[in-house]
């Protein structure tokens, strides 16, 4: 039922407000008394007011798509930081290393990588970053069915999937940083902006994956979106024929 409404969205608020147009020739054929037109008014007031109510409502809900589409924004940017950083460590310092030290930073860049690559290949992520503008194509509340029904599937599998994350400073990390930074305090610094730089990536997506189960708990609200603008459309040729009476 909620797949349909919101697939059909448009033809049942046009189906409404066809059906109201056909009460309201009706009243106009067959009722003779302003009385019904005085009823068909008093809806009309109540339904825009149920409309107005809804609206705010939405209102919230699309504040949480706008935060949703920027916070992947923000994680798409955290991520190719991580992986620039990344590959500068790798290829500055790890290639033809020796140093045992060194080794245990390079393996521990490698897992970075590694969770870092499980993490931006969640469905939800995926589905915008692949994309050369990260946003593009990317709507939530109006879409054609098959972006629906790629979403609800991403979502699904965004809520299944495996969050990877990695301690950058366990103790031999720490161990490591401190034997090379008397002889090669450089590494060590690199190493601690890769690190801080992880630590944001994970922060990020993080929030992500918070932002888009607060936009689901919403979800409901778009069905009472589409309910209330059926009951206005169905509504507004009554509101119409009443004017119309009053002139004639």
């Amino acid at each position: 039922m909620v797949d349909f409404i919101n697939l059909y969205q448009l033809p049942l608020i046009l189906l409404c407000f066809a059906i109201g147009c056909i009460g309201a020739l009706l009243l106009f054929k067959f009722a003779h008394r302003s009385k019904a037109w005085e009823v068909a008014d008093v809806i009309w007031v109540a339904l825009g007011g149920l409309g107005a109510v809804v609206a705010i409502a939405v209102g919230i809900y699309q504040d949480d798509s706008t935060a949703l589409n920027r916070q992947v924004t923000v994680a798409y940017t955290a991520s190719r930081a991580f992986d620039a950083d990344a590959a500068r460590f790798r290829l500055r310092y790890c290639v033809g290393s020796k140093d045992a030290d060194l080794i245990k930073l390079c393996d521990k860049v490698e897992y970075l990588s590694a969770s870092s690559a499980g993490n931006t290949a969640l469905p939800l992520f995926v589905s915008v970053t692949e994309r050369t503008a990260p946003l593009e194509g990317f709507t939530l509340l109006f879409g054609r069915a098959r972006e629906r029904a790629a979403m609800e599937k991403a979502a699904a599998e965004l809520e299944a999937a495996e969050f990877i994350a990695f301690d950058t400073r366990d103790v031999p990390t720490v161990m490591a940083l401190e034997h090379l930074e008397p002889t090669r305090p450089e590494i060590a610094a690199d190493y601690r902006v890769l690190a801080l730089t992880y630590d944001a990536l994970i922060a990020e997506i993080e929030s992500l994956r918070r932002a888009w189960d607060v936009l689901q708990s919403g979800r409901a609200l778009l069905i009472l979106q589409c309910i209330a603008v059926c009951l206005v459309a169905f509504a507004a040729p009554f509101r119409l024929g009443r004017t119309i009476d009053g002139l004639v």
